[in-house]
């Protein structure tokens, strides 16, 4: 089974991108899979599409694609061009339509929700909320995602978001720590949702482009991080 590598919000940061893409070939992983939030904030969110493209990769949908959408469809909705240069949150929404061509528009349009991947399912956010975009912030938060995924049947659940590298299980399941060899490797029986980092905005005590390595054969899954000479900005903001 191949190694899987899951790359968690670009946000259109390329050079953090092509640190973390280098890493990806050096380690041998023969899938990219993206948990959402490839544009938004950043500047070059056509690049960063383009090279994810090239590359095979596949991805669910994240709620800056959905804001660009909605921003697409129903402009009278959003706030305006000039009225988000100040916001950097729609400010990157105009600029990834400004940018995108339209097949790429199109390839993002297509994007699930949810995604299937060996031995694991991929999310954006919470599996729980329904249309919303809840955070996977701590075991509170997690619980409803763990219930569902259990009832569903999947052992782990990989989830961008936060843009951080952490993992929850439920209360009670049989072991509630996975064993950290070289990655974490899982407990039968217990299901593991997982927030895998931010390739483009990190938050937490790492600066640098933080995404995760998946091995589906061994149970393992990897916290990895990318070193890049231009820094990923540091983001507390959990609004968007």
């Amino acid at each position: 089974m191949p190694l899987i590598a899951l790359l968690p919000d670009i946000h259109a940061h390329l050079a953090a991108l092509t640190a973390v893409v280098g890493e990806v070939e050096r380690l041998g992983a023969e899938r990219i899979v993206c948990c959402g939030d490839i544009v938004g904030y950043g500047m070059e969110p056509a690049a960063c599409v383009r090279m994810l493209r090239e590359r095979g990769a596949t991805s669910v949908l994240g709620n800056h694609e959905a804001m660009m959408l909605l921003a697409m469809r129903q402009p009278s909705q959003v706030p305006s061009r000039e009225a988000s240069r100040n916001n950097p949150v729609w400010n990157g929404i105009h600029r990834a339509l400004e940018e995108l061509d339209e097949g790429e528009v199109s390839w993002l349009a297509s994007l699930p929700r949810v995604l299937e991947i060996p031995g694991a399912i991929v999310a954006h956010a919470a599996l729980h909320g329904g249309e919303g975009w809840p955070y996977l912030l701590d075991s509170k938060h997690a619980r409803l995602t763990l219930d569902l995924m259990k009832r569903q049947g999947h052992a782990i659940g990989f989830f961008g978001h936060t843009h951080r590298q952490e993992w929850f299980s439920l209360p009670g399941d049989p072991a509630n720590e996975p064993k950290e060899t070289s990655g974490f490797q899982l407990e039968d029986g217990v299901a593991y949702a997982v927030t895998t980092g931010s390739v483009g905005r990190p938050r937490g005590s790492n600066p640098n482009p933080t995404w995760t390595l998946w091995d589906s054969e061994r149970k393992v899954f990897e916290f990895r991080s990318a070193e890049v000479q231009e820094q990923a900005q540091h983001n507390p903001d959990r609004s968007a």
